[in-house]
């Protein structure tokens, strides 16, 4: 048996050090993958110990395999993958956290510091979820450390125009959709701070809501999952967890997080808080939904203390960790249905597009949708109307009204 090198042996002890942090398998597999492309190039240099030329090398392979053009997202895995090497390799275990804050400037001002963090324990009194607290703090952050940039050291002298300023900065690098966000957490900072009431008029109220026409599964699609969910092939719990997401369009989060109690098998109800948004969502029991759920909790269920209902294979049967294990859960079974094998949108958000989409055929009110999906603005619905095509094309105008002389559309 061939003696493994300095180099696979360090790799190989990260990859410990990620499954005892509680990283999910798919990430796991992931930070895998991209060690190999580490080792294969290592190989092509003939060298078996990291160093900086390997690590440089590695970095600058940051272009996507099938189109050629730089991927960010490759970019941050490899720049992930060094770091964590580095530490280990350094320091030994490193207590790795599979969630961690995203890091952003934060203001020097110890003004600014104060009132950022009265903030931020202002966000999680009012029972925020994670994702609105990150995305508050980055916003607030980047505005903190903006108008310290340009000399300012307190809110009570910073003039409206600095607004409009801040913003077209963030043009730069956001989308317009992301720009919406950003002035709700920021309008959310100025009236939680002592002399931000004044800035708040300035922030933009009119930013444009990206309208794409979002992705729904086609009946033969779907027909094609419940085929395969009408086989051996998928666990059982893989099956429940297909079928409450695809009757329900629960998003993955609650699915992940979904507990015994919250079964009242009684009165055949589902009663959960949502995790983002923290508000009460109560969801009929099906009977597809209950039979698949109580197949897996009396059958194949490890017997375990756990009070959450869906738990890994493998001992010491752990909750699922986060929406990374529906994403899997969905794509196998799409895999083994043979649909959207390639880059379509796959996972729980598609399938509470189809939820909401079916829904809206059958001529459900978009209030009604919106109640159903847990939204908390009930115009979060208005978006699933472009996947009516049908009514779509009713309120199309026809040109035949317009005046228009012969070989004028040429």
């Amino acid at each position: 048996m061939e003696k493994k090198t300095a180099l696979e042996n360090s790799v190989e002890k990260v990859l410990e050090e990620l499954r005892k942090a509680g990283y999910c398998q798919s990430t796991i597999r992931i930070f895998r993958r991209a060690y190999g492309r580490l080792l294969r190039a290592a190989a092509i240099m003939r060298i078996d110990t990291f160093s900086d030329d390997l690590a440089n090398y590695f970095l600058n392979d940051s272009a996507n395999v099938k189109t050629g053009q730089y991927c960010h997202l490759r970019k941050r895995l490899h720049s992930s993958c060094v770091r964590k090497l580095r530490e280990c390799e350094e320091k030994g275990y490193v207590g790795w956290k599979p969630c961690v804050e995203s890091k952003v400037n934060k203001p020097v001002t110890i003004e600014f510091q104060k009132v950022h963090t009265e903030f931020l324990e202002y966000l999680k009194e009012e029972r925020k979820s994670k994702n609105t607290v990150d995305s508050y703090r980055n916003i607030s952050c980047k505005f903190l450390t903006f108008i310290e940039r340009l000399g300012y050291t307190c809110l009570r002298t910073v003039p409206l125009e600095l607004i409009h300023e801040f913003f077209c900065e963030l043009r730069g690098t956001w989308e317009s959709g992301s720009l919406r966000t950003a002035a709700s957490g920021l309008r959310s900072f100025l009236r939680f701070a002592e002399d931000g009431d004044k800035l708040l008029t300035a922030v933009p109220d009119k930013l444009l809501r990206k309208r794409a026409i979002i992705p729904v599964l086609t009946q033969e699609e779907e027909q094609a999952v419940w085929d395969v969910l009408k086989t051996d092939a998928v666990s059982s719990r893989d099956k429940a967890m297909m079928v409450l997401s695809l009757l329900t369009g629960l998003r993955a989060v609650d699915i992940v997080n979904l507990r015994l109690s919250d079964i009242d098998w009684n009165c055949d109800l589902i009663s959960i808080s949502q995790r983002k948004t923290n508000e009460p969502l109560v969801l009929p029991l099906l009977p597809a939904i209950g039979n698949a759920m109580a197949r897996y909790i009396v059958n194949d269920r490890p017997k375990t203390d756990s009070p959450y209902v869906f738990l890994s294979y493998n001992a010491p049967h752990k909750p699922l960790k986060d929406h990374s294990s529906c994403y899997a859960v969905v794509r196998n079974i799409f895999s083994r249905a043979g649909v959207r094998l390639g880059t379509e949108l796959k996972g729980t958000r598609l399938l509470r597009h189809h939820v909401a989409s079916k829904m809206l055929k059958n001529g459900v009110a978009v209030q009604t949708i919106s109640f159903t999906l847990g939204h908390v603005n009930p115009n979060s619905a208005d978006i699933y109307l472009t996947t009516d095509e049908k009514k779509l094309r009713d309120c199309a105008l026809t040109l035949s009204v317009i005046p228009m002389k012969v070989g004028g559309l040429r």
